[in-house]
């Protein structure tokens, strides 16, 4: 009786919920993974293993797991896991890191938007990159290779020209700025020559080759 058009459909409900329920497993599982990644950021900042003395600046293995997220669970992962990268950076500057503290005595907003906005943009613009060779069919280890060596080259790239942008002055001429650095740094040029020669190559070697591998095994176990 009544409108058939009104009449439930058993199997089509049944195929509703199934499909409403893989959605909320899925998206509860990618909940899960960036919350392990963050984890593992604030775990290797705490225990130091994320940060490799290398000269006045360290060596930094945290771009692994931001690319890694952002590589396989989107943008939005990126930029959320770019910003515990950069907080738990800024952390490292109240007594962690002896060039962090220094700028902070200086100017501590400066410090903190160096450390926190260079690691956002690099987390969500690389993902964002991701998604977009996705989109366009490009293979999946290629679109994750992309955005993984670009995370860690723009992290080194954004870091090092915000921090020249906020503490050239005292880069060139700071006592205790040039007592930690060796010298005094007066153009870009030297900041880049100086400080992201050995890490940078390091660091897009290290993502490129362990991020795409653990990117990719990672999004097929997703699917």
């Amino acid at each position: 009786s009544g409108d058939p058009r009104r009449r439930r459909i058993p199997g089509r409900e049944r195929q509703q919920e199934v499909i409403v329920m893989s959605t909320v497993r899925s998206s509860t599982v990618r909940l899960c993974c960036m919350a392990v990644l963050a984890a593992l950021i604030v775990l290797m900042t705490l225990t130091g293993i994320g940060y490799i003395p290398l000269g006045p600046l360290k060596l930094t293995l945290l771009a692994l797991p931001v690319a890694i997220g952002g590589a396989v669970l989107g943008p939005t992962a990126g930029l959320i896991l770019g910003t515990v990268f950069g907080l738990t950076s800024f952390f490292t500057c109240f007594g962690m890191d002896a060039f962090g503290s220094v700028l902070l005595g200086i100017r501590p907003w400066a410090i903190a938007v160096v450390c926190i906005v260079p690691r956002m943009l690099a987390g969500y613009l690389p993902a964002l990159l991701a998604a977009f060779l996705r989109r366009r069919r490009c293979p999946a280890p290629l679109a994750a290779a992309v955005s993984c060596g670009l995370t860690a080259g723009l992290n080194t790239l954004l870091f090092l020209s915000s921090l020249w942008w906020l503490f050239g002055r005292e880069l060139a001429s700071d006592p205790q700025v040039t007592a930690l650095l060796g010298g005094s740094v007066n153009t870009f040029a030297a900041v880049l020559m100086g400080f992201a020669g050995v890490n940078a190559i390091v660091e897009v070697v290290l993502n490129l080759t362990v991020g795409t591998a653990v990117s990719t095994a990672l999004a097929k176990v997703l699917k």
